[in-house]
């Protein structure tokens, strides 16, 4: 219905979407007609005319019946419909209706019920001012309720989106999927096709997440993270809801959206960096959880020279899943968080996702390991033990040390942070934790230790 306007020479004004207008039609220029007489004066009484009423040609539509005459005055003047609606708009205008998707006032040829077929105040001989005015008419004004309202849907120009008459598209929109939408939105074209990885529903309907009319959401949202997250990503859905230990992050207000892009990124899964880089960016303080403190690891990464391999490598996901786990500290495998646990190959699945469990299985040996006295190994001495076997994070730090091999300066034991104070030599080294007298090993010749 947004025809192009041109003014002819004979001083009337034309527009090609299926109606002719007539403006400015001076007086002296009006042929005797209907509309010169007192009777239909008002016909021409509008801010736009249809080209035969501007012209005075009645008769183009209209036929007298027996009893009348064109111009003629009296209760026997009908002036009826020389065809019926449809057909004899049709007889100037172009047929419409063979599209796969048609109004229904088109379906039942009502062209009447939307424009007026004398004169009108608004465009295209609209019965209505305003398009919005017109569609209320008939569809249910509810789409304007809410607290975010579509700019087009606002001011009622529904025409911007759809189609008045006809349409190859549901709901008779000019065009469907992103294309729709980059019709006005033409920046975000330019940003979403400039991205690495595109979010599903940006290749195909950004209707997805977005209500075209209203929401009660900003941005039009259908719902707000993560709960709009979750109605396509049932899989996570599930995992999150299930897990003990929940990522905070996705308990926040921004929830998904704090590691995700919602429509294109530079990194995998829309990653808004790489993944240590995103994890750093909240956790470069200490947070204090159910679970126990979380060190501001950003400042102690930076304050420790020796990292361990996932971190060298910038991957964090290679121990904690970003989305929850029933494992302390969202670990992927299980991990004793104490100080002491009876030995299991399960109690070690983290470790040994990469390390070789026959560290911790044979007592003797000259090469599985550094750290033994002679050919006595010393990871077996100290991991494997029924009652007191000490766990992993007794001696080494997981994430960075000032030590090699990842030696802790100082453990978690119960309320008391266990210094270990460990020293290396040329073969091998000592400690003087807390616990005990210091204590050495060498890897060329055993060290005796006290008791």
């Amino acid at each position: 219905m947004q025809g192009r306007q041109i003014v002819m020479a004979t001083g009337f004004t034309a527009a090609f979407s299926g109606v002719l207008l007539f403006s400015s039609l001076g007086a002296a220029d009006k042929p005797q007609s209907c509309t010169a007489a007192d009777c239909h004066v008002k016909l021409t009484e509008g801010k736009h005319l249809h080209g035969p009423v501007a012209l005075g040609r009645c008769t183009s539509c209209h036929s007298p019946d027996s009893k009348g005459t064109p111009y003629a005055k009296g209760p026997a003047h009908r002036f009826k419909l020389i065809a019926p609606d449809a057909q004899l708009c049709f007889d100037c205008h172009p047929k419409i209706g063979d599209s796969r998707y048609v109004h229904e006032p088109i379906k039942k040829r009502m062209c009447v019920v939307c424009h007026d077929p004398h004169r009108s105040e608004g465009p295209f001989l609209l019965r209505v001012t305003n398009v919005g005015q017109l569609c209320f008419q008939c569809h249910r004004d509810t789409m304007r309720v809410d607290k975010e309202v579509h700019g087009p849907v606002a001011i009622g120009q529904c025409t911007s989106c759809h189609d008045p008459h006809e349409s190859d598209y549901p709901n008779r929109l000019h065009s469907v999927g992103p294309e729709s939408c980059y019709s006005c939105h033409k920046e975000k074209m330019a940003e979403f096709s400039s991205g690495k990885f595109n979010h599903k529903p940006i290749t195909e309907d950004c209707g997805k997440c977005h209500d075209p009319h209203d929401s009660p959401y900003r941005y039009r949202l259908r719902n707000v993270a993560p709960g709009l997250c979750f109605e396509c990503h049932e899989d996570k859905a599930k995992h999150v809801q299930s897990v003990a230990v929940r990522h905070g992050a996705i308990e926040t207000e921004r929830s998904c959206l704090n590691c995700h892009n919602p429509h294109v990124g530079g990194y995998p899964k829309l990653l808004n960096d790489v993944p240590m880089s995103l994890c750093l960016k909240c956790h470069d303080q200490v947070y204090e959880t159910p679970f126990g403190r979380i060190r501001n690891m950003k400042a102690y990464l930076a304050s420790n020279s020796q990292h361990h391999g996932p971190i060298r490598e910038g991957d964090c996901n290679a121990c904690h899943n970003p989305h929850g786990e029933n494992n302390w500290r969202m670990l992927k495998y299980y991990f004793p968080p104490q100080f002491y646990a009876p030995f299991d190959l399960t109690n070690y699945a983290l470790c040994f996702n990469c390390h070789q469990k026959t560290l911790a299985l044979q007592p003797e040996t000259t090469s599985l390991t550094g750290f033994r006295n002679g050919s006595k190994n010393l990871h077996f001495a100290h991991v494997n033990m029924e009652i007191k076997g000490r766990t992993c994070r007794a001696c080494h730090d997981l994430h960075a040390s000032n030590y090699p091999k990842m030696i802790t300066a100082e453990t978690p034991f119960g309320d008391w942070m266990l210094p270990i104070e460990f020293s290396k030599s040329e073969n091998g080294g000592a400690c003087t934790p807390g616990c005990h007298f210091p204590r050495g090993y060498d890897r060329m010749k055993e060290v005796k230790n006290e008791r």
